[in-house]
């Protein structure tokens, strides 16, 4: 598979390596135990919307790595309750802060969750997920699980990242967003805690 190449210099991502997130992923209770760096760890359990934190930090951009029907891995479908074929939509993003990466996604939006204003997911565009998700009522989410994700699955990362995962739930299945963190994220924080 190929590395991609992303926009303004941001990581490029090893889909060899990545898997689509097939890695064992733990509940939140469990993860105390994980050794989690300090600076990382209330985004690992932020419970609202990641989007409306990031915008705290600064300019909030989001670059499209893919946007597409496409293959789920075995792990994704149990966690969406999924058949092996079931189509699913991938939406790949680098969610950017001033023109910096911090976090990639990756969202599992099965074809039976596309209903009510969620049909309007495939033309998000640069517009982030969870913006969308939270501006409407009804919206609930399951457990947030948590991983540490091996070094160089990211171009100029050569260091362990976390990744979090929870399934959003309203329209059918629901949609499982995996986000992974980025170290370049801690300078940021640093400026916002002075």
């Amino acid at each position: 598979m190929p590395v991609i190449d992303q926009p303004n210099s941001n990581p490029r991502l090893n889909f060899t390596a990545t898997k689509q997130f097939d890695y064992v992923w733990s509940s939140l209770s469990r993860a105390h135990s994980k050794n989690i760096p300090a600076f990382i760890f209330p985004w690992l359990t932020e419970q609202g919307s990641l989007t409306a934190k990031i915008q705290t930090l600064g300019k909030l951009t989001v670059d499209v790595i893919s946007d597409t029907w496409g293959q789920t891995t075995q792990r994704e479908r149990k966690k969406l309750n999924l058949k092996a074929r079931e189509a699913a939509r991938i939406r790949e993003v680098i969610l950017n802060v001033d023109g910096q990466a911090i976090i990639y996604a990756r969202s599992i939006i099965p074809a039976r969750s596309l209903k009510g204003h969620w049909r309007y997911l495939p033309k998000l565009g640069n517009n982030p997920l969870g913006g969308f998700l939270y501006k409407h009522k009804g919206l609930t989410r399951g457990e947030i699980e948590v991983a540490q994700l091996p070094a160089n699955l990211f171009s100029h990362i050569n260091e362990p990242t976390w990744a979090r995962r929870s399934v959003f739930y309203q329209y059918g299945q629901g949609i499982l967003v995996n986000e992974v963190f980025f170290p370049a994220i801690k300078p940021f924080l640093n400026l916002k805690d002075e």
